[in-house]
């Protein structure tokens, strides 16, 4: 097979991906004043020689769902920063489009272009009413508009609002997952069904902590590659001005992003950020090696006291009820032999391709705390005293797949 029949096949087998995945969702929309044209422009995409098509089609849609929750100000800047570099040049020909959740009550979509008169603006397509967008069917929903009103030969998601790694929405009153909304939220397997399946190029999480080891692997399925920060990132989010030309190129530069994304927090007044960029296709490996060093070392019981044995394990992320979340590398060294380890180490640095942390990272309850060990991603150790929340981590499939 020539490479180019390769291109044509790959393409071929995505987007009829595409049109069963908006033929199931567009069912329970009254949308159906774009469903004809969306998979008719698909089937036709995927039916003709790629390198044909010229202009006909853009080569990414990304799509940025913001839950402004009290974040309103600070989203507010990130779409002023993405308006101000979001040029052709800079877009590549492809769609910026934004879901815009100010409350329960009130959302919009809007796409960020070039308008006649040559200046970069939103540009308003549709409001919504009683949309709650934390509810994963909306979130289907929306995301099937938007790949119906803006086909692409690749498709790239950033998700804005607060988050809390898998830690269980409303766990003591306290915690969240992704979004938050009138007190309500979402939890990362509710997510993880709002996605459709190997349909993203990229998924970045504009988020505080959701890059935890528990995180990527229940999105392993949804994206080439995963961008978060397992710690808290500043209420200023992602420099978008530096990094949304990088991810509209037709190959993005993973490495430019965590670079961009640590110069600006080393720089900036708060000097806190920790980024990493996994590898979604590594993850399953991952697990298995993660899984011998547990059963060997005595499965759930092996990190019961973990937090009292070993009070110097890197905390990334703290939540006062009731855990902490640790660096994924310093709970697993701790268990494993040392040709355990080795392996290990070298699995995770083929599913952490990028990681960049300054020197100390902010996390509430404690301030300023000195990063010593970074391997981009965190980790819940199981902890006997925390029967409540170990009975909810055993839903996630990386118990299912490490522990079971």
């Amino acid at each position: 097979m020539t490479g180019k029949n390769i291109r044509y096949h790959r393409v071929l087998y995505r987007n009829i991906g595409k049109v069963v995945y908006l033929w199931m969702n567009l069912m329970d929309m009254k949308l159906k004043y774009i469903l004809l044209p969306a998979l008719f422009l698909i089937v036709l995409n995927s039916c003709v020689d790629t390198d044909d098509l010229g202009d006909k089609r853009a080569v990414r849609t990304v799509f940025v769902y913001m839950i402004a929750s009290n974040l309103g100000d600070n989203l507010g800047g990130n779409i002023a920063d993405m308006i101000a570099v979001a040029t052709p040049e800079n877009l590549n020909g492809g769609n910026l489009v934004v879901f815009y959740s100010k409350n329960k009550k009130e959302a919009e979509l809007f796409e960020i272009k070039e308008g006649a008169n040559g200046v970069v603006t939103r540009h308003h397509i549709r409001d919504y009413e009683d949309k709650s967008a934390i509810s994963p069917q909306v979130m289907k929903e929306i995301l099937s508009e938007v790949v119906g009103l803006y086909p692409a030969d690749s498709y790239g998601m950033i998700l804005s609002s607060h988050g809390s790694a898998w830690l269980p929405a409303g766990f003591r009153n306290m915690l969240r997952s992704f979004g938050e909304e009138d007190k309500k939220y979402m939890e990362i397997d509710e997510l993880a069904s709002a996605l459709p399946d190997h349909f993203f190029d990229f998924l970045l999480f504009d988020a505080c902590s959701m890059g935890s080891i528990e995180c990527v692997y229940e999105l392993r399925n949804k994206a080439d590659y995963i961008i978060s920060s397992p710690s808290e990132i500043m209420d200023v989010g992602f420099p978008y001005q530096k990094i949304l030309p990088i991810l509209f190129r037709q190959t993005p530069l993973m490495n430019q992003i965590a670079d961009e994304f640590h110069d600006f927090y080393s720089n900036y007044k708060y000097p806190y950020g920790n980024i990493s960029v996994v590898r979604s296709d590594e993850l399953e490996a991952l697990a298995g090696v993660t899984r011998t060093i547990i059963s060997a070392a005595g499965g759930e019981e092996a990190t019961s006291d973990f937090p009292s044995l070993f009070p110097d394990l890197q905390i990334l992320t703290y939540y006062s009820a009731p855990t902490s979340l640790y660096d994924f590398d310093d709970v697993i060294r701790r268990l494993a032999t040392e040709e355990q380890y080795s392996l290990f180490q070298t699995s995770l640095d083929n599913v952490v391709t990028e990681k960049r942390t300054t020197a100390s990272t902010y996390i509430q309850g404690f301030g300023d705390i000195p990063v010593g060990v970074y391997s981009g991603l965190s980790v819940y150790p199981l902890q006997q005293e925390l029967a409540e929340l170990n009975d909810r981590y055993r839903q996630l499939d990386w118990y299912k797949a490490v522990y079971e």
